[in-house]
């Protein structure tokens, strides 16, 4: 077996692999979405997230939905990237006629390429969560707690031996903030409409890739043979002989003579 022929074989193998497993795959990704996103409205979703103590400095469940999603994203863009190789790597050379297989894998092709760019760019999208949340969090000026270490040494000489001593204070200062007033909440509602915001966002993309995700898997499933062997027979010669095997009727012989 050629090189060509295992990398052949290893995207078949890989392809119907990920064929067999998309109801199992399609089944997680449903628990974990309703895991990460429980609440039916935006609204609700905001509402606990103004439970949330704004001094924690952090929004677990939108952290957690937004990394989720994240991962979700970037397997899916595996299998589609292993589904890409696959066809790419069955696509027969070009003849007159009989081409409509390769137009078929062409436009799945088109749909996987796609895909994966919807994939990046909702990834680069959604990797901004942090930054966003921290400048919002950094207009509250809530309070902070710093500390500096001062180290010093020493030396003494006792009986002509030289002696070092080292010495090391730590001091801790602590900063305070008015926490009150409308220009303060309006602050804690940006940060709160922020998070409210990722987490629609990581819901709709993760909605988006579910979707497509399961269209390409059930388009594969329904066309397998025709993606897998574009031109039908790899011998022309089976089509041949099956023919001669199809029994003629005998009016069509009485109409010939």
């Amino acid at each position: 077996m050629t090189l060509l022929e295992q990398y052949n074989k290893s995207s078949k193998d890989k392809a119907t692999k990920i064929l067999d497993g998309a109801i199992a795959k399609l089944q997680g990704m449903e628990a974990t979405f309703a895991t990460c996103f429980p609440h039916a409205t935006l609204s609700s979703a905001s509402a606990e997230f103004k439970k949330l103590n704004v001094e924690s400095g952090s929004n677990e469940p939108v952290s957690k939905a937004v990394s989720m999603t994240i991962d979700e994203i970037s397997a899916v863009s595996q299998d589609v990237r292993a589904l890409e190789v696959f066809l790419n790597l069955h696509i027969p050379k070009m003849e007159d006629g009989n081409n409509f297989g390769v137009s078929v894998q062409l436009s799945m092709l088109k749909q996987l390429s796609e895909i994966q760019e919807a994939a990046g760019k909702a990834i680069d999208e959604l990797s901004g969560y942090s930054n966003a949340r921290a400048e919002s969090l950094s207009k509250l000026n809530l309070p902070s707690v710093s500390s500096s270490v001062t180290k010093s040494t020493s030396s003494s000489t006792t009986d002509g031996k030289k002696e070092e001593k080292s010495s090391e204070s730590k001091e801790e200062k602590k900063s305070s903030s008015d926490m009150t007033g409308p220009t303060f909440e309006s602050r804690v509602a940006a940060l709160i409409a922020t998070d409210t915001q990722y987490y629609s966002k990581a819901q709709r993309a993760f909605q988006a890739t579910m979707s497509t995700y399961m269209a390409v898997l059930d388009f594969m499933d329904k066309n397998k043979e025709k993606l897998e062997k574009p031109k039908g027979l790899a011998d022309p010669t089976l089509v041949t002989k099956v023919c001669t095997r199809i029994p003629i009727p005998d009016a069509v012989i009485m109409d010939e003579a």
